[in-house]
C-alpha cells in the first residue's frame, strides 16, 4: 500500500492540500481585516505557508506593512489592520477584556477594555491602530470608567459565587476582585417594572442533557452568539428583544431541547461567567464515591490527559497521564480504565466495516463511510442531514464501547450485576452527556436493528423519527445505562480542587483489563487521529508488512478540511482509498452541502470532529485565553504517540484477548450486539 501525502515522494500533493487550506484561511483573514480587526490565527498560518513557499523558490517574501503605536511610553509596531488591543498586547501590557477572544472578531460589547487614545476614551478591541497613536491604559479616568462599568454589570449579576460551578474560574469574578468593585443596589430588587418585563426570559434552561443556560448570570458579552453563529455556523443561539430586555436565547427564543443545538458546548467554552455551563454530574459522582453503594468504574478519554494540567495550574500541553490516574484513585474510584483501549477496539471494528464497504456486497452500506466517534457530528446528521445517516459507521464511540464491555462482560466475570456497577467517563466533550443518555446505549439494547450488519442503514433514514423523539422520555426504561455519568475535564478539575488533590501525585498505571492503549488510540484526541490510527492498522492487515513510516502527516494539523489518499491491495490489484478529515462543524456543513449538490471530490472515508482541532478543543476542556492552546495540546498528543511502546491498534494485547475470549472477531454477531448501534432521523425545525 502506498501512502499519498505521507512521504517526500508526494510533497506536491501535500503542498496542494496546504495551499487549499491556506486559501480558505486567507479568505477568512481578509474578511476580518475588512472589519478593521487583526488578522486571524488561520490567516497568519496561511501567510507563513506562503512565505515558506516563496523562500523555497528563492524569492524574498514581501514585507508586511506595519504601523507604529506608543503604549504607556513604549513604542511598538503591529501589522496594518491591527487593533489598539493588539498593540497593547504587543507591548506586554494587560488590560481587562470580556467579549474579546483571541483571533476572533469582537463586537466591542463589554467596553471594559477602555483606554485613552490621543486623549479620547475608546474601546481597545474594536479601535484600529493608526500610525503615531498615543495610548494610555492606566489613567485615573480610565480606571474609574472601567470600575464603574464593572459595577453596573455587577448590579445585574447574582451574588451566588460560592455555589456557582465556575467559582474561581470566572473571568468576571476575577475583574471584580482586581478592580475592587463595590456592591451596588441590585437592579431587579429595586425596579419592579424591570422584574416584570424581564421575567419571561430569566428562567434557568436545563432542558438539554448536555448544557444549561442561566440568563441571570449573562453579562451580554456576545461570545456565545458569535461562536455559535460565526465559528460553528449552527445559528442556534441568538439575541432577542431590545434595550434592557435584550437577552441570549435559543432558536425562536425557545428551550434548548426543542432547538437544533447539537450540544457541542463551544458556547460554554467561551462563556466568561456561569451563564452557559455543562449539565454537571460531578456532585452525583461525588455522592457515589462517598456512599460506596456501588462499584464505581471510571474511564478517561485521550484528550483529557493533555488538558487536565491546565485546571491545576500546569503549563498548557503538559502530559499528565499517570497523575490523572493517581488523582482518580485518590478520589475513590474502584477501577480506572483507559478509553484508549476502546479507541483501539473502535479501529478494529470500524476498519473492518470500511473494508467491507469497499468490497461491496449485500448490506455493506454506501461510501463514503463517515466516522461515528463524535456525538455532536452524529446529532447534526440526525437533525439536519438525515439522508446521509446510512453513511455513518454503525460503531459506537469509544466511550460507549467501553461502557458496554464493563457492564456486559467485565461485570459478570467479576461476579457483579450490571446495576451494581456505575460507569463514569471523563471526557473533553459536553455532547458525550447526551450520547450516554440515548436509549440505544443501555444494557440489553442490542446492536443495530436487532443485530443487523450495519446500523446506519436505509431503514434509519426512512423513518423512525418517532424512536428518536421518544429517546429522552424512555431513558429510564429497559435496563441501566452503559455509561451512567459523564464528567468534563473542567468538572474533574473542580472535584480535585474541592477535595484538595494536587496534580503532582506520583504517577500510577491504569488498571487491567482495559488499561492498555496504543499511540494510535491517543491520536483520537486530535483531528485526523482516527484516520491515522485506521491507516496504520489497515496497512499492516492488508499488506502483511509493518508500516515503514507511522506518521501520516497529510491528515495532521488544524486545517478545516484535509485530504489524502491511500492505496490498498484489492482483488489481486490495488484500490485507491480517498480520505477527507474535517474539524469544525462549519466545515462539515461545507462537505455535506457539496455532497447534496453532487459537487466536489468523491471520498471513501470521512472523519469528522465537531470541534476545531478535534477533542483537544472540545466544549468540556479547560477554558483558555491562549491563542496557541490547540497547537500545544495537539503536539502533546503527538509526543505521547511518538514515545508509546505500541503504536498500532491491532497490536493491543488486551484487545486481542477480548476478541479471543468474548467477541470472536471484528464485526461478529457478538461484536455488533455490544459495540455497534443505530441512528434515526430527528428533524428539528
Amino acid at each position: 500500500m502506498l501512502l499519498l501525502g505521507s512521504s517526500a515522494l508526494h510533497a506536491p500533493l501535500r503542498a496542494a492540500v496546504a495551499a487549499a487550506a491556506g486559501a480558505i484561511s486567507c479568505g477568512a483573514g481578509q474578511r476580518l481585516l475588512a472589519r478593521g480587526l487583526s488578522r486571524s490565527a488561520g490567516a497568519a498560518a496561511a501567510a507563513g505557508q506562503q512565505a515558506a513557499a516563496k523562500a523555497a523558490a528563492n524569492e524574498a517574501p514581501a514585507p508586511v506593512p506595519a504601523v507604529s503605536v506608543t503604549v504607556n511610553g513604549r513604542r511598538v509596531s503591529v501589522p496594518r489592520g491591527s487593533t489598539i488591543l493588539d498593540a497593547v498586547e504587543a507591548a506586554k501590557i494587560q488590560i481587562p477584556t470580556l467579549c474579546k477572544l483571541p483571533g476572533r472578531y469582537t463586537p466591542g460589547t463589554c467596553r471594559v477594555c477602555m483606554v485613552d487614545v490621543n486623549g479620547v476614551h475608546k474601546a481597545a478591541c474594536c479601535t484600529p491602530a493608526v500610525e503615531g497613536s498615543f495610548v494610555t491604559t492606566d489613567t485615573p479616568a480610565v480606571r474609574e470608567y472601567v470600575r464603574g462599568l464593572l459595577g453596573l454589570l455587577r448590579a445585574n449579576h447574582p451574588e451566588d459565587c460560592m455555589t456557582c460551578d465556575v467559582n474561581g474560574r470566572c473571568e468576571f469574578q476575577t475583574l471584580i476582585t482586581r478592580y475592587q468593585v463595590p456592591m451596588l443596589p441590585k437592579v431587579k430588587a429595586n425596579s419592579p417594572d424591570y422584574r416584570e418585563q424581564s421575567s419571561h426570559f430569566a428562567a434557568h434552561d436545563v432542558t438539554s442533557p448536555a448544557i444549561s443556560l442561566d440568563r441571570d448570570k449573562c453579562i451580554k458579552c456576545g461570545r456565545c452568539v458569535e461562536t455559535c453563529q460565526d465559528v460553528q455556523k449552527m445559528n442556534v443561539l441568538g439575541w432577542f428583544a431590545r434595550g434592557r430586555e435584550r437577552h441570549i436565547g435559543f432558536m425562536l427564543d425557545s428551550d434548548a431541547a426543542v432547538s437544533a443545538c447539537i450540544s457541542c458546548g463551544q458556547c460554554v467554552s467561551v462563556c466568561p461567567v456561569g451563564a452557559l455551563s455543562e449539565s454537571t454530574h460531578w456532585r452525583s459522582v461525588l455522592e457515589l464515591l462517598e456512599t460506596k453503594h456501588k462499584v464505581v468504574v471510571v474511564q478517561t478519554a485521550p484528550a483529557v490527559r493533555v488538558a487536565l494540567g491546565e485546571e491545576l495550574g500546569l503549563p498548557p500541553g503538559t502530559v499528565a497521564t499517570g497523575q490523572l490516574v493517581a488523582a482518580l484513585k485518590a478520589l475513590g474510584f474502584d477501577h480506572v480504565f483507559d478509553t484508549d483501549f476502546s479507541a483501539d477496539l473502535t479501529i478494529m471494528e470500524e476498519g473492518t466495516e470500511l473494508l467491507g464497504r469497499i468490497k461491496g456486497g449485500a448490506g455493506a452500506g454506501p461510501l463514503p463511510l463517515f466516522t461515528s466517534c463524535c456525538p455532536g457530528w452524529v446529532n447534526l446528521l440526525e437533525q439536519e442531514y438525515p439522508e446521509f445517516i446510512p453513511h455513518l459507521s454503525s460503531c459506537k464511540s469509544p466511550q460507549q464501547m467501553l461502557g458496554a464491555i464493563v457492564k456486559e462482560i467485565w461485570a459478570p466475570r467479576a461476579g457483579l450485576k450490571p446495576e451494581d456497577v456505575a460507569v463514569v467517563s471523563v471526557m473533553p466533550c459536553t455532547a458525550k452527556k447526551g450520547e450516554a443518555a440515548r436509549p440505544e446505549m443501555r444494557v440489553g439494547a442490542g446492536g443495530p436493528h436487532g443485530g443487523a450488519p450495519h446500523g446506519g442503514g436505509a431503514a434509519a433514514a426512512e423513518g423512525v423519527a418517532e424512536e428518536g423523539a421518544a429517546g429522552e422520555e424512555g431513558a429510564e426504561e429497559g435496563g441501566s445505562r452503559h455509561v451512567d455519568y459523564v464528567l468534563t475535564t473542567r468538572e474533574l478539575g473542580r472535584m480535585m480542587r474541592l477535595k484538595g488533590i494536587p496534580g503532582t501525585l506520583p504517577p500510577q498505571p491504569y488498571d487491567s483489563p482495559m488499561g492498555v492503549g496504543t499511540g494510535a488510540a491517543v491520536l483520537f484526541g486530535n483531528s485526523g487521529g482516527v484516520t491515522e490510527a485506521a491507516v496504520r492498522t489497515l496497512y499492516e492487515l492488508t499488506t502483511g508488512k509493518p508500516m515503514p513510516h507511522l506518521e501520516f502527516e497529510a491528515v495532521r494539523g488544524l486545517q478545516g478540511i484535509k485530504e489524502a489518499s491511500v492505496v490498498l491491495p484489492s482483488d489481486g490489484g490495488e484500490r485507491e482509498v480517498r480520505i477527507a478529515v474535517v474539524n469544525g462543524i462549519a466545515n462539515a456543513r461545507k462537505l455535506l452541502d457539496a455532497m447534496r449538490k453532487g459537487t466536489g471530490p468523491k471520498f471513501d472515508f470521512v472523519e469528522v470532529m465537531t470541534c476545531i482541532g478535534g477533542c483537544i478543543g472540545g466544549g468540556g476542556q479547560p477554558k483558555s485565553r491562549d491563542a496557541d492552546i490547540l497547537s500545544k495540546r495537539m503536539q502533546a498528543v503527538y509526543d505521547i504517540d511518538a514515545s508509546a511502546p505500541l503504536r498500532a491498534s491491532h497490536n493491543n494485547p488486551e484487545v486481542t484477548e477480548l476478541y479471543k475470549t468474548a467477541l470472536g472477531q471484528p464485526n461478529s454477531a457478538r461484536a455488533h450486539e455490544l459495540l455497534h448501534t443505530r441512528y434515526a432521523a430527528r428533524l428539528k425545525h
